[in-house]
């Protein structure tokens, strides 16, 4: 596995227990912060590698 999708991942399960907790402790700014952070994981899958890096 590669670090980005370590780190890919890890937001993405970051987000989800964010907007889990902002859920059940009826927290509506946890819940936003989930959303961004799957938000981001989301973005990262279309971020391209620079030419050239292998």
């Amino acid at each position: 596995m590669t670090p980005r999708t370590i780190i890919k991942l890890s937001l993405a399960l970051a987000g989800l227990l964010c907007f889990g907790a902002g859920i059940r402790w009826e927290q509506i700014g946890l819940r936003w912060t989930g959303i961004g952070l799957v938000l981001i994981a989301w973005f990262l899958r279309f971020w391209k590698e620079p030419v050239g890096r292998e």
